[in-house]
């Protein structure tokens, strides 16, 4: 597709200023092929070519009240395009090095420590049995709050129950997970599996 005019880019900007969705549709097709190839030379991988296109169009559309007010979209696009390219790379660089020092400190671990993982992996391992030793109703009313986060009284209203029976639930199920777990040897404190009511 051919670059469109700035006439036109200013035109798509400004109604998109105005929250006109098929403006956005319209510009986001006229620039993923030019900004493709561009990220691609920065950052080298597919994902975050995908990824740095959507930020820009996202940050784009969420600060679209702005948009009439520019001059010169095609470069702000590509300004943008650089500039979250180049953030990601030096972002990279740090991520590289902090793994680096991550791989040699793991060379350095004792035996103790080494043990210690495998206990905890196995304490894990051994919740994730418990809960699934749970009725459906605890395992449902269990996994809502420890995986989803959800407070007593928001799952209460998601399953249509009293706040009063997901606590006693939720009570219930974390005896269940301490006694499971301290008949197989393992005494862990309730408190790190059973978060605050």
């Amino acid at each position: 597709m051919q670059p469109i005019t700035s006439n036109i880019d200013r035109s798509l900007f400004a109604r998109i200023a105005e929250g006109d969705e098929q403006a956005f549709e319209q510009l986001y097709h006229s620039y993923l092929p030019e900004l493709y190839p561009v990220i691609m030379q920065v950052v080298r991988t597919e994902l975050v070519v995908k990824d740095i296109i959507q930020e820009v169009f996202l940050y784009l559309w969420m600060d679209r009240e702005k948009l009439s007010g520019i001059e010169e979209p095609r470069h702000w696009i590509f300004r943008m395009a650089y500039n979250r390219s180049y953030s990601w790379v030096k972002k990279q660089i740090v991520r590289e090095k902090a793994a680096a020092d991550m791989q040699q400190a793991q060379q350095n671990i004792s035996t103790e420590e080494t043990e210690d993982a495998i206990a905890f992996s196995e304490a894990s391992r051994l919740v994730q049995e418990a809960i699934g030793q749970l009725a459906a109703k605890s395992q449902q009313i269990y996994r809502l709050s420890r995986e989803e986060g959800l407070k007593p009284a928001a799952i209460a209203d998601l399953l249509q129950m009293d706040v009063q029976v997901v606590k006693n639930s939720l009570y219930r199920s974390g005896k269940t997970i301490k006694t499971y777990l301290a008949t197989r040897g393992i005494i862990i404190p309730i408190a790190l599996f059973i978060a605050a009511q």
